[in-house]
This record gives C-alpha cells, structure tokens and sequence, in this order.
C-alpha cells in the first residue's frame, strides 16, 4: 500500500491554488474543476465543490475539513511564521511550544482547512 494524496473540497479551486503556490507548493494540474499541488512527495488535490455530488455523490452538506489538520515539518517554525507574514499570509495562530514537544502554528486556507507547520522543541 502506499499513499498518494489527500483531497480537499474546496469553493475554488483557483484561489486555494494561489494560496498554496504562496506557501512553497508547485501547481502540477490546473483546470476549470480541479488543481493538484505537490511539495516534495506530498500532493494535495483541491477539487471544487460544485462538482462533488457527480464525483461521488457525496453530500455538500456540513463542515469541510473538520478536526483534520495537515501537518508540514519545517526546518525552523519561527522563520516560517514571518515568512508568511511577509507574504500576506494571516496565521490563525502564534508559534507556541507544546508539552508533547513540538513547537507549532496554524495557517488555514481560504476554505478554513488548518495547516500545522512544525518543528521539534530545540
């Protein structure tokens, strides 16, 4: 088994797709209905909501993402939080430490779905 990728409904695609090009992802696949990002052997697929119930059949009813968070190892948690500042970028978060011993913050997307970036507590 191996894994290849996590989907995300999302209102527009276009736009979560210049949100993740921001924070260091390259756009693999753009179309009308769909985007596929990849940084390093990780891909995240954003596909538009609109499209979801002929995809699936899936429900556009409820919360999208909920109580999922992407998690990103960085090298330097603090530096990444600046970084996103300076782009424009508004983290939901601060970076904090945490008794399990990583050191945190959240960005979320234009949809709401939290990306952690971390790294180990020095």
């Amino acid at each position: 088994m191996k894994f290849t990728n996590v989907l995300l409904w999302v209102q527009e695609n276009k736009l979560s797709e210049k949100f993740y090009k921001k924070l260091g992802f390259e756009v693999t696949t753009s179309t009308d209905e769909y985007s596929e990002v990849e940084l390093g052997n990780f891909q995240i697929v954003l596909v538009n909501m609109r499209d979801e119930d002929e995809f699936n059949g899936d429900s556009l009813a409820g919360a999208k993402g909920k109580g999922m968070y992407v998690y990103l190892k960085v090298d330097d948690v603090d530096a990444e939080y600046e970084r996103q500042v300076n782009l424009g970028l508004k983290p939901a978060t601060k970076p904090r430490n945490w008794s399990w011993g990583n050191r945190e913050f959240i960005t979320k997307d234009p949809d709401g779905y939290k990306l952690c970036f971390w790294h180990e507590s020095k």
